[in-house]
């Protein structure tokens, strides 16, 4: 017997030395060893060792970089969904943090990366409009506006090329009422675009080939007022040089408004839509509203901190 307690003190005292031995790295060391790893391009194991600090010290003054971080990484390992809902967590944990232009642009390129062609759904090109729309009016004088400008452009011609793709699909199978109420969206919607200008030009076109000339000029003058540089303006002035001569000329007020007020329609306007999230089914999904006010797209979001159960990197973690 006492042979045997002399034994089971000894383990005592061995397994109580090797806890001794394992030492707890501070938030620092957490951190320095996740950083090293983001710079080399480890990124599994850059969103694991950030996890372990937040883990181990979830109120370091380093966790908010963290947090950011794993969106970071996420996002440059191509894994979307789950930069987007780090992201959308990281607004709601942080509403007043420095780094929301930054996170509002990087939620605006997850979607980007995942743009369809013009002839696809555009749900993502609509989620990227809406999120660099947001950026640049809620921080206007952030570098990252500037950034999200240049991509609202993308996404605003990617989202009138696929108007203009599916108006010409209904033209071709003589579904012409259609493609009329799809080009004037176009035209008023994206007006800045060269689809817009193809728009109007085929709007004169069918205006005038329906004896509707009223129309066909305020489409021809419509593009010649938006987009004077267009290489469809001098096409646009020589047709509207054809029709008759009592018809609206420039200068009568703007010719895009009277031409969807003839069609009973008026100027689509730049509106932020809901952010529909389809990849992250089952998970809370971040609703910006608009732009500017409360709930906005970057003042709260959803969906726990993390991996989904299909990402590579899920640990399941609670930040």
């Amino acid at each position: 017997m006492r042979f045997t307690a002399v034994v089971t003190t000894a383990a005592v005292a061995l397994a109580l030395a090797g806890c001794s031995s394992t030492k707890q790295q501070s938030s620092a060391e957490y951190f320095a060893a996740a950083n090293d790893s983001f710079r080399t391009g480890a990124l599994e194991a850059a969103i694991d060792q950030y996890h372990d600090l937040l883990d181990q010290h979830p109120f370091s003054e380093h966790s908010e970089e963290a947090e950011l971080k794993i969106a970071h990484a996420y996002y440059l390992a191509g894994a979307y969904p789950e930069a987007v809902v780090a992201l959308t967590d990281f607004q709601r944990r942080h509403p007043t943090s420095p780094h929301l232009p930054f996170v509002g642009y990087y939620l605006g390129m997850c979607y980007v990366r995942q743009m369809n062609t013009v002839d696809r759904d555009q749900t993502a090109a609509r989620n990227a409009h809406t999120y660099f729309l947001t950026l640049t009016r809620q921080y206007p004088d952030s570098p990252f506006a500037e950034l999200g400008r240049e991509r609202l452009t993308e996404c605003r011609e990617r989202l009138a090329g696929h108007d203009l793709y599916v108006a010409n699909f209904y033209s071709k199978r003589e579904n012409y009422r259609a493609a009329e109420v799809r080009l004037l969206t176009l035209a008023s919607r994206y007006q800045e675009t060269p689809a817009a200008a193809d728009a109007l030009l085929e709007l004169g076109s069918y205006y005038s080939s329906h004896n509707m000339q009223e129309q066909a000029a305020l489409a021809y003058l419509a593009l010649i007022d938006s987009q004077p540089k267009s290489p469809n303006a001098p096409r646009a002035a020589e047709a509207l040089a054809s029709l008759p001569t009592n018809l609206p000329t420039a200068g009568e007020g703007d010719p895009l408004d009277a031409l969807l007020a003839a069609n009973g329609r008026r100027r689509s306007p730049l509106d932020v839509e809901p952010i529909r999230v389809p990849d992250l089914a089952g998970s809370r999904q971040p609703q910006p509203g608009l732009a500017g006010g409360p709930g906005g797209a970057f003042g709260q979001g959803g969906g726990p901190f993390g991996g989904s159960a299909s990402s590579p990197f899920g640990r399941g973690r609670p930040y």
